[in-house]
């Protein structure tokens, strides 16, 4: 297989390196030299007494004994000739079969005599001696090979110190008949070469089956075909498995007929790994790219369009091909406005990633489409650009459902204002039916207490005690029916004052509040503590409605103290903006405080403080206008403490009929 064998052994490129050192001056054929030498004096011997008759008697006998011993000498030489073909007929044999082998350096060794390489001090003791071993049968042959094959062995030795690969070889029976001496790759897999000799591939018992089959690679090597990447899993017990790949071909012998095959093997399992990691890896993202209502996108340097996924062909339909090698605005120029387009174009040729771009999909005979596109930029190895990708969405449910309530938001803004002019002309009539029914009882009542005051006047002293005191209650709830009417009015009017809001100091009102209190008869002069610069954004006649119910209220239930105070202030505990008032009076259950602020709700019997139980309802009412609120603590006997807060800022000013549109407005959008 050409290069797949090596040529020579590593202990063969040593004998070739110290077998180049010996000198080509020793004779190879000592022993036809030795012959002439004998021939010929043996001729001469028996010539020279026929040319001189005269030679003595002794000297034939000298001559014969000669002749004896050229011939026994000739005899030696014909036996030693003899032995010399027989033992290369052997070395010939025994080259043949090293090359068979592959052992190129034992074919080499076995056609020379020496057992070990040839040395300076072997060639220095022939010269002493005169006695010159056979140095090689075949010396200038072999040391030729070894000269043109010196180079190609070192080259092939570095070869397989730097490869990973290992070399086999098969006979006409597909089955293994020499693996290649290096096994380190082999040993990693834990294979030795007798599990191999002798075995196809299918017999292997830590093979598994290639992804084609046994059947289809022993057809495929039957038919003498190539085996190219090969890859066979090696499973070995108690050990993770390995993967191999086999190369090959087909070797046939000097005849053309088919002898096996030849090829490498190689530990593929690093790159095997990685190949089913990122197979894998490509499996899940087709997996999830599948699933997914997103699709990939790509595009070249100039902005068309190269590829998408299968959803966004689904989505373009018959246009799908159309849309390849086009930029979007070219496909679609009304999916967008110009401005869009342009705003998008100028972000493409700044090459920055963006984000939620939208245009619409326009089709004959189908509705539009909206999609949503988001991509960045692509560069190659060489950080120049050739393009974007990103992924697309349909977001065409989005935009309808978009529509959907924008239709509705409208349609709910056309029935609030209709609502809204309904409930104030409601308003203007309930206003004006108050008014007109409180207009109506303050007469009667007013003419039952001016009776009664006249009544008193004229005819007081012919009245009896209890007469009196009849005319005395009649007075007295003549002026409750004319307080209570007056409370209801201004109940309604904290409902339906327009809420002029602006800067207010509640410190200076709180002055002018106590000022304006009337008169209470009481033990002692209330001691009245306000923090100065109390501001809050309001309605300034609403606020001062508050501090007057508030303030009044504090006044009123002091009256028995014999040290009254009374304090407003500034309560930040749940946060800025709140305010206090704190007084000793009779002070109410804490637990029942949150009734107080229900109407006609007294915690205290009338005789003892008089009221309408509508102060704190309107104060409420007011608060809660404001988007604030109120909360009352109380113990019996030791005051009572309300805290309020007029809510953040607003900057417009609002009627009832806006508040309540704001909040039928705010119920649409949340």
């Amino acid at each position: 297989m050409g290069d797949l064998e090596s040529p020579l052994s590593g202990r063969a490129s040593r004998s070739l390196r110290t077998g180049r050192k010996h000198r080509r001056g020793v004779p190879e054929r000592r022993w036809a030299l030795w012959a002439v030498l004998a021939i010929g004096l043996l001729v001469l011997l028996t010539v020279v007494p026929q040319l001189w008759p005269s030679v003595l008697a002794g000297a034939k006998w000298l001559a014969s004994a000669g002749a004896l011993a050229l011939g026994a000498g000739a005899a030696l030489l014909l036996w030693r000739l003899l032995r010399e073909s027989q033992a290369t007929a052997a070395a010939l044999d025994q080259f043949s079969q090293r090359l068979r082998e592959g052992d190129v350096s034992g074919a080499l060794r076995a056609v020379r005599a020496d057992t070990g390489p040839p040395s300076e001090s072997a060639d220095a003791e022939a010269r002493t001696t005169g006695s010159w071993p056979a140095v090689s049968r075949f010396g200038t042959v072999a040391r030729e090979v070894e000269r043109a094959l010196g180079d190609r062995e070192q080259r092939w030795q570095a070869r397989m110190r730097l490869s990973a690969d290992w070399h086999w070889e098969t006979d006409v029976e597909l089955r293994f008949s020499w693996v290649s001496r290096d096994l380190a790759s082999l040993v990693k897999l834990g294979v030795q070469p007798t599990d191999l000799i002798g075995r196809r591939l299918d017999e292997v018992p830590v093979f598994e089956p290639p992804e084609e089959g046994w059947a289809a690679l022993n057809q495929r090597m039957a038919e003498h075909k190539p085996l190219r990447d090969l890859v066979l899993e090696v499973r070995r017990p108690g050990r993770a498995p390995l993967w191999v790949a086999l190369n090959g071909r087909a070797h046939r012998d000097e005849n053309g007929q088919f002898a096996g095959y030849e090829g490498v093997g190689r530990d593929i399992t690093e790159q095997r790994l990685a190949y089913l990691k990122l197979a894998e890896s490509e499996r899940r993202h087709a997996l999830m790219a599948e699933l997914s209502v997103d699709w990939y996108w790509q595009t070249d340097a100039q902005h068309r369009i190269e590829q998408f996924g299968p959803v966004g062909r689904e989505l373009l339909g018959s246009r799908a091909a159309e849309a390849i090698g086009q930029t979007r605005w070219a496909l679609h120029p009304d999916g967008a406005s110009e401005g869009e387009w342009a705003a998008h174009r100028a972000d493409l040729e700044a090459r920055r990633p963006f984000r939620g771009f939208e245009y619409a999909i326009r089709q004959g005979g189908r509705s539009s489409r909206w999609i949503a596109i988001g991509g960045q930029p692509r560069f190659d190895a060489r950080g120049e650009f050739i393009g974007y990708h990103g992924v697309g969405r349909d977001i065409t449910l989005r935009k309808r459902a978009e529509r959907v309530l924008l239709n509705r938001n409208q349609a709910l803004e056309i029935q609030v204002t209709e609502r809204t002019a309904e409930l104030e002309h409601s308003n203007r009539d309930l206003e004006a039916f108050s008014r007109q029914l409180a207009h109506e009882l303050r007469t009667p009542i007013g003419q039952i207490a001016g009776l009664a005051d006249l009544l008193k006047a004229r005819a007081w002293e012919r009245l009896s005690e209890e007469e009196r005191e009849w005319l005395r209650l009649q007075g007295q709830a003549a002026r409750e029916m004319s307080h209570t009417v007056t409370a209801l009015l201004e109940l309604a009017r904290s409902a339906s004052t327009a809420l002029l809001l602006e800067p207010v100091d509640l410190s200076a009102m709180a002055q002018a509040v106590i000022a304006d209190l009337p008169w209470v008869e009481r033990q002692s002069p209330v001691d009245w503590s306000i923090e100065p610069g109390l501001a809050a954004h309001c309605s300034a006649a609403l606020a001062r409605v508050v501090l007057m119910n508030l303030l009044g209220n504090a006044a009123k239930f002091t009256r028995d103290v014999a040290a009254p105070r009374v304090v407003f202030g500034r309560d930040d505990s749940d946060g800025e903006g709140g305010f206090v008032v704190i007084d000793n009076g009779a002070g109410f259950d804490t637990e029942r405080g949150a009734t107080l602020f229900e109407p006609f709700v007294r915690l205290h019997r009338s005789e003892l403080f008089q009221g309408t139980g509508l102060g704190l309802s309107i104060v409420r009412r007011i608060i809660e206008r404001h988007g604030g609120s109120i909360a009352a603590y109380g113990e019996l006997g030791r005051g009572a403490r309300f805290a309020f807060r007029f809510g953040p800022p607003r900057a417009a000013a609002v009627t009832v009929s806006d508040s309540l549109q704001d909040g039928l407005g705010g119920s649409a959008a949340a």
